[in-house]
C-alpha cells in the first residue's frame, strides 16, 4: 500500500506540475502580445495536449512493468517556453535568429519502494524527484542539440547530471510525423549511489552493498502523432535505455535496458 500511495502522490504532483506549467505560460502570452506571431498561425500556444497511459519499468533496471495515467504534451509557447513531454523549459536569454538559447529546465526522476521487485526487499524507499537546472539550445530547421546541467531541487538523491541531446522533428505525411531523439546522461555518484546502490544496513548475503560511483546511461526514442478530425490528435511513442556499466552491475538491477511505452489521445492547439 505505501509504494501504491507514493507512485500516487508522485503523479499527481506531475500532472499538477504540468498544468501549473501551462497555466503560467498561459498567463505570460497575455504579457507578451508581441510575442502572439511566433506560431505559424498567429498563436502564442501551438502543439498538442492530451492524456494517456503510460508502461514503464517498476524502477529502473527492473524486470517489470507498471501501467499509469498521465499528461501527455508537445506544446510550445512562442520563443518563451516549452513541455515536451518529460521536460519543461523556459528561455530567459536567446540569440535574434532564435536559433540559440539559454532555459531553464526541468524534468522528473521516478523511484522505488521495497515492494517494486524481488531485490528490492528490506530496501528503503528511494523518493521520485524533480531535476531542474540550466540548458543550452542550438536549433534550426527541424533539428537541434541540447546540453544542459541539472539538479535535484527535491531533496532525494541531492546529486546533479550533465545531459546531452540530439533531436529531429521528422514529418512523414500531412497527418503523421514523429520527434526522434538520443541522448546521454552523465549522472553523478550521488544520483547513482542513491537510485542504484544497496547501503550497509540494507546488504544481505544476495544483495551485497554496493556503489556505483558517477556512470553514464544512452537513452533513444520517437513519440510520434497521427493528427485527424479537426482538432483531434493521437499520441504515442517509445523510449529506451541502456544503463552503464556500473549501473548494470548493481545487485538490484535486472535488466540493462528498460523501455517505456505510451498511447494516448490530444488535441492539437
Amino acid at each position: 500500500m505505501n509504494a501504491h500511495r507514493s507512485q500516487g502522490t508522485f503523479r499527481t504532483r506531475l500532472v499538477a506540475f504540468c498544468v501549473f506549467a501551462l497555466a503560467c505560460h498561459v498567463v505570460a502570452g497575455e504579457s507578451h502580445a508581441e510575442a502572439a506571431d511566433a506560431g505559424s498561425e498567429g498563436k502564442f500556444i501551438a502543439g498538442r495536449l492530451g492524456a494517456g497511459v503510460l508502461v514503464d519499468s517498476r524502477y529502473s533496471g527492473a524486470a517489470g512493468y507498471q501501467a499509469f495515467p498521465v499528461p501527455l504534451a508537445a506544446l510550445e509557447f512562442g520563443d518563451v517556453a516549452y513541455i515536451n513531454y518529460w521536460q519543461a523549459g523556459v528561455y530567459f536569454l536567446g540569440n535574434e535568429q532564435k536559433t540559440l538559447g539559454l532555459a531553464i529546465v526541468a524534468t522528473p526522476r521516478l523511484g522505488f519502494n521495497s515492494s517494486d521487485g524481488a531485490r528490492l526487499a528490506g530496501m528503503m524507499t528511494r523518493r521520485s524527484s524533480i531535476e531542474s537546472g540550466l540548458s543550452i539550445d542550438y536549433g534550426v530547421d527541424n533539428s537541434g542539440v541540447s546540453l544542459g546541467y541539472l539538479h535535484d531541487i527535491t531533496g532525494a538523491s541531492n546529486g546533479g547530471l550533465v545531459r546531452l541531446l540530439i533531436y529531429r522533428r521528422m514529418e512523414f505525411t500531412e497527418h503523421f510525423g514523429a520527434d526522434a531523439f538520443v541522448g546521454m546522461e552523465r549522472l553523478s555518484a550521488k544520483v547513482a549511489d542513491y537510485y542504484y546502490g544497496v547501503a550497509s544496513n540494507e546488504a544481505t548475503a544476495a544483495r551485497p552493498f554496493y556503489r556505483p560511483g558517477t556512470d553514464t546511461d544512452v537513452t533513444a526514442g520517437l513519440h510520434f502523432n497521427y493528427d485527424f478530425g479537426r482538432s483531434s490528435t493521437l499520441l504515442f511513442g517509445y523510449e529506451a535505455t541502456r544503463l552503464g556499466d556500473n549501473l548494470a552491475n548493481s545487485p538490484i538491477v535486472e535488466h540493462r535496458m528498460t523501455n517505456l511505452f505510451y498511447f494516448g489521445y490530444g488535441w492539437r492547439l
